[in-house]
C-alpha cells in the first residue's frame, strides 16, 4: 500500500506539470506511472494471495488514480491529446484482461514467454463510475471536439476496447459506444445489492446524453454522419427506459438537414414527428421555418408560421396543417428567420410589412435592423436601407468592447454599394459609421479593400490596410487580416477589373502578379499569417499566367507548409493525426485544385492527375477541376474514363485500379467515390458536342439523360446555352431525329429555369428559327414541341443574323453552378460570413468549366 500511495502522488504531480504545459502534446508517463501500479497490484496478488478486504483496498487505492486521470483528461477546455489520455485510462482499467506486462518491466504488449497478464481489480473497482462515463461523453460531444474547424482525419480518438478492429475512430462515434454501455448498464459500477441470479437495476438515462451524442453526428460538416444520427433516435425510440424523444431531439435533426438543404429529410423528420405525436415547442417551430427558409421555399415557412399563429380568423390555414402545430407565441427568432428568408429572395415589400408586425408587437432587435438592411440592399433599394440604419442604429455605451451590434446591417451596405459599382458611396457609408460610433470589424475592411482593389485604387487599398493595421486591438483580441489582405488579392487579380485601367491582358495581369507576391511577403513580414484561401488565391494567379508558373506555384505551397509546422512544432517532423499546417499542403482541396486547373492550363495533365492522387478526401470541385484539364489538354477519352472509375454508385474511397489509357499503362489512378455535379456533366457534355460528330454527340446525349435520371441533377442555365449553342450553331444540315428531340428536350428542361427578362424566349425563337422547315416529324408528337412551332415564325432577317444576337446576350462559360455543393468541401478556417458575400473565397473568382 504504501508503494502504492507513493506512486498515486508521483501520479499527481505528473498531472499537474502536465496540464501546465502550454503544448497540447502528452507525454506517455501517467499511463506508464498507472500501470506500473496495475503490475505491482498484480504481482502481490500473484505472490501474497491477499484477503478480499485487503484487495479492495488496494484496488480503491488504484482506482482514485484512474479518476485522477480521467477528472484531468475529461475536464474542459477539451483537447485531443488529452481526451486520448483519458481514454486509454479507461481502456486499461476496464480492459486490464487484455493487457500484458513483465512483472519486472512494466510494459503493455504482450513480450512473450515470461509475461503476465494483468488481473483485473477488485469488484466493483473493475468497472467505471458512471459519472466517469458522463464526463467522457461531455468530452467527446464537445464543440471543442467536434468543431468544423478541424477536418475529420484530426477527430480521431482511441477505440475503447483493445480487441477492436478500428483502433482509430471518430470522436462521435465513441460517445455512441458510451451511450451504449450507459444504456445496457455494461462496465458501468453500481453499489447495488442483488440476489444471486438476479439482474441489476437499470441505469437511469437522461435525455441530455442522447442529445449530446445526436448533435455531435449533425454538427459534422456536410452530411457525413446524418444515417448515425438516426441510428441514436432510433435506439432512443426502442430503450424502453430511455426518455421519449421530444422536440429538442427533432430540432437538432430538423437543424441539420436545414442546414444541408435537404428538403426531403426535413419533409421526413417533421412527418416522423407527427407520428410519434411530439408536441412542438417554440423552438422546433422556429427550427422548421429556419429549414424551410434555408431550402428556399418561403411560402412553406409562412404556412408554419400562420397555423403556429392560427386564430378563429385563419383556422382553415390550421386545419390544413392537420393541427400539428399547437398555438405557439413567435418570438424575435422566430420574426427574424421569416424576414431573413425574405431577405434572401429579394422581397422588400414583404419583408417591411413583417418588420411593421416586429415593430407592433415590441420584438424589434439588432438582428432584425441587419436583416432588414440585407433584404434591401438584395433588392437594390440602398436608400431604404440607409433610412433603417438611420432610425435603427443601436446607441452603445461602450462600442470599444466588442463589435457593434449593427456592424453587419453597415457591412451589409458597403458590400452592395462596392458590387453596384457604387465605390464613393461606400466610403461615404464608412465615414457615417464613424459619426454614429459604429466600429469597422475586419470583415467590414475586407469588404471596402476588396472592392477599392477591383477599381485599380491600390494605393487607396493600402492605406485602408495599413489603417486597421494600427487600430487598437478590439476586446483584448488583435483583428484578423488574413481576410482583408485575401479580398486585396483577390481584388488585385480580379477578372472584372475596372476596363479603363491602363494596361490590360497578360501584360496586365503579370504586373498584378509582382504586387500581389510583394504583398504575400508583406504578410509574412508582418506576421500576418496567410491561410488555405491566400495560398490558393496566388497559386490560382501564378497559374493564370502566360505561360502558367506551376513549379514556382508548387515550391511555394511546400515551403508554406515546412514554415507551417516548424512554426508549430519548433522543428520539422510529422505528427500523426494533427492538423499543425492548418491544412497548407499539396494535399488540400482548395490548393490543390487551383495547382490542376494551373497544370490544365499548361497542358500537363501527367502533373494534374498527380496533384489529384495527393488529396485524401477528393471533393466535386477538385473533380471538376481535372476533368476539366484533360478537355484543355484534348484529352476527353481519359476524362470521360476518369469519370467512369469516380462517379459511380459502386465504388469505395481506398480502392485502386490501374488505367491503361492515353499512355497510362499501368498508373495507379486511386477510385475515390465522388458525386458528380452540374457543373461535371456541363464539362464533359461541352467537350463532347464541340467535336461535331455523331457517335460523340450519342454519348452527350446519353450523359445528359443519365444526369437526370440517375443523379437526379437538373440543368442549369450553363448547360442549357451550351447544349442550345452547340446543337444549333452548324446548321440543319445532318440534324437526325435523336438531335431534335434532344435540343427540345433541352429547350424544354430551360423553361423551368430562372432566366433575364427576354433571354428564354430568345432561346426559343433561336431553335424554332434552325428547326422551321425542317422533315422531321418529331415536333408534331408533343405538345411543348407543337407549341413552341405553332408559334408565330421569326422575322427572315432574325433568322438569318438572330443566332449573334443570342450570343452577345448569354455567356456560355461562367456563372451558374451549384454553389453550394462546392462550398460543403470547403476548408473550415474560411469565415461564414465571408462565405456568404463571396469573399475571400477561391470558388467565387473562375468556374471550372
Amino acid at each position: 500500500m504504501h508503494e502504492l500511495e507513493q506512486r498515486l502522488v508521483l501520479l499527481a504531480q505528473c498531472l499537474a506539470h502536465e496540464y501546465s504545459n502550454e503544448n497540447d502534446f502528452i507525454s506517455p508517463r501517467p499511463i506508464g506511472i498507472l500501470k506500473d501500479m496495475m503490475s505491482l497490484y498484480t504481482e502481490w496478488c500473484t505472490t501474497t494471495r491477499p484477503s478480499s478486504r485487503l484487495k479492495f483496498k488496494a484496488s480503491a487505492a488504484i482506482d482514485e488514480a484512474f479518476r485522477l486521470v480521467t477528472n484531468a483528461a475529461f475536464s474542459t477546455p477539451c483537447r485531443l491529446s488529452w481526451v486520448n489520455l483519458g481514454i486509454e485510462a479507461l481502456q486499461l482499467q476496464l480492459h486490464s484482461g487484455d493487457f500484458y506486462v513483465n512483472l519486472n518491466v512494466v510494459n503493455s504488449t504482450n513480450i512473450g514467454g515470461s509475461s503476465m497478464k494483468l488481473i483485473p481489480l477488485q469488484r466493483p473497482y473493475d468497472d467505471i463510475p458512471k459519472g466517469t462515463w458522463l464526463r467522457a461523453l461531455r468530452a467527446l460531444t464537445s464543440k471543442d471536439m467536434n468543431s468544423s474547424r478541424f477536418s475529420p482525419a484530426t477527430r480521431q480518438v482511441r477505440a475503447l476496447s483493445p480487441r477492436d478492429k478500428s483502433q482509430w475512430i471518430a470522436s462521435s462515434n465513441a460517445a455512441f459506444r458510451i451511450l451504449q454501455r450507459l444504456i445496457k448498464g455494461k462496465g458501468i459500477r453500481t453499489f447495488q445489492k442483488t440476489k444471486p441470479g438476479q439482474q441489476p437495476q437499470q441505469q437511469s438515462l437522461d435525455e441530455r446524453d442522447f442529445n449530446m451524442v445526436l448533435h455531435a453526428y449533425a454538427s459534422y460538416p456536410q452530411n457525413r454522419y446524418m444515417h448515425a444520427a438516426h441510428r441514436v433516435m432510433a435506439l432512443q425510440e426502442r430503450t424502453a427506459h430511455a426518455p421519449p424523444l421530444s422536440p429538442v431531439a427533432y430540432s437538432i435533426l430538423l437543424k441539420a438537414y436545414g442546414r444541408l438543404g435537404d428538403i426531403k429529410n426535413v419533409e421526413m423528420g417533421i412527418l416522423n414527428a407527427q407520428r410519434n405525436r411530439v408536441i412542438p415547442d417554440i423552438v422546433m417551430a422556429n427550427t422548421v421555418v429556419d429549414a424551410y427558409v434555408n431550402c428556399g421555399l418561403i411560402d412553406k415557412a409562412n404556412d408554419v408560421f400562420r397555423s403556429m399563429t392560427a386564430t378563429s380568423v385563419n383556422m382553415e390555414s390550421r386545419e390544413a396543417q392537420e393541427a400539428f402545430w399547437p398555438l405557439l407565441r413567435p418570438n424575435t427568432r422566430t420574426y427574424n428567420t421569416l424576414l431573413k428568408g425574405m431577405a434572401g429572395v429579394g422581397d422588400i415589400g414583404g419583408a417591411l410589412k413583417l418588420s411593421r408586425v416586429v415593430q407592433s408587437n415590441g420584438l424589434w432587435d439588432e438582428i432584425t435592423t441587419n436583416t432588414l438592411v440585407k433584404a434591401a440592399v438584395a433588392a437594390n433599394e440602398y436608400d431604404l436601407a440607409e433610412d433603417i440604419l438611420s432610425n435603427y442604429t443601436v446607441t452603445v455605451s461602450s462600442p470599444q468592447k466588442a463589435d457593434h451590434p449593427n456592424v453587419e446591417a453597415y457591412t451589409e451596405l458597403i458590400d452592395g454599394y462596392a458590387k453596384d459599382g457604387q465605390l464613393e458611396n461606400s466610403l461615404r457609408v464608412m465615414q457615417v459609421m464613424r459619426k454614429r460610433d459604429v466600429t469597422p470589424n475586419e470583415y467590414t475592411y475586407t469588404c471596402i479593400v476588396g472592392a477599392l482593389a477591383r477599381n485599380n485604387k491600390v494605393r487607396q487599398a493600402r492605406k485602408m490596410i495599413d489603417y486597421a493595421a494600427s487600430l487598437p486591438s478590439n476586446g483584448g483580441k488583435r483583428m484578423d487580416l488574413t481576410p482583408t489582405y485575401n479580398a486585396f488579392i483577390s481584388g488585385l487579380l480580379s477578372d472584372n477589373r475596372d476596363p479603363n485601367a491602363e494596361t490590360t491582358g497578360q501584360s496586365s495581369h503579370a504586373a498584378n502578379m509582382i504586387e500581389v507576391l510583394a504583398v504575400f511577403q508583406e504578410m509574412l513580414g508582418s506576421k500576418i499569417y496567410p491561410n488555405v484561401v491566400t495560398v490558393a488565391l496566388v497559386v490560382d494567379g501564378l497559374g493564370r499566367c502566360n505561360p502558367p508558373r506551376c513549379r514556382e506555384a508548387r515550391e511555394l505551397v511546400e515551403h508554406l507548409e515546412f514554415q507551417m509546422r516548424f512554426r508549430q512544432n519548433g522543428n520539422y517532423h510529422q505528427n500523426e493525426g494533427q492538423n499543425v499546417t492548418g491544412g497548407m499542403s499539396l494535399s488540400n482541396n482548395k490548393i490543390a485544385t487551383a495547382l490542376i486547373q494551373a497544370y490544365g492550363r499548361a497542358n500537363d495533365v501527367e502533373s494534374a492527375i498527380e496533384s489529384f492522387k495527393r488529396i485524401i478526401s477528393p471533393d466535386v470541385v477538385a473533380f471538376n477541376a481535372l476533368l476539366d484539364s484533360c478537355c484543355r489538354c484534348d484529352q476527353l477519352k481519359l476524362a470521360l474514363d476518369l469519370f467512369k472509375k469516380h462517379a459511380r454508385f459502386d465504388q469505395s474511397i481506398g480502392q485502386e485500379s490501374k488505367a491503361n489509357t492515353l499512355g497510362y499503362i499501368g498508373e495507379e489512378i486511386f477510385q475515390k467515390s465522388i458525386k458528380p455535379d452540374v457543373v461535371t456533366y456541363t464539362t464533359l457534355i461541352s467537350a463532347l458536342l464541340q467535336l461535331k460528330s455523331r457517335a460523340a454527340t450519342k454519348r452527350a446525349i446519353s450523359l445528359y439523360s443519365e444526369m437526370k435520371q440517375m443523379w437526379w441533377i437538373s440543368p442549369d442555365n450553363v448547360l442549357v446555352d451550351s447544349i442550345l449553342t452547340a446543337m444549333i450553331s452548324g446548321g440543319p444540315n445532318g440534324f437526325e431525329d435523336d438531335d431534335v428531340k434532344f435540343t427540345l428536350m433541352v429547350l424544354q428542361d430551360g423553361a423551368r429555369l430562372k432566366w433575364e427578362n427576354g433571354q428564354y424566349e430568345k432561346r426559343k425563337k433561336a431553335v424554332r428559327g434552325i428547326l422551321v422547315g425542317r422533315t422531321s416529324e418529331i415536333w408534331k408528337n408533343d405538345e411543348f414541341s407543337f407549341g413552341l412551332f405553332s408559334e408565330q415564325p421569326e422575322d427572315p432577317l432574325f433568322v438569318k443574323k438572330g443566332w449573334n444576337k443570342i450570343d452577345s446576350g448569354f455567356r456560355l462559360w461562367g456563372g451558374g453552378g451549384n454553389k453550394q455543393q462546392q462550398l460543403e468541401g470547403r476548408s473550415s478556417s474560411v469565415d461564414s460570413f465571408l462565405a456568404s458575400k463571396g469573399w475571400n473565397d477561391i470558388d467565387s473568382g473562375f468556374r471550372l468549366v
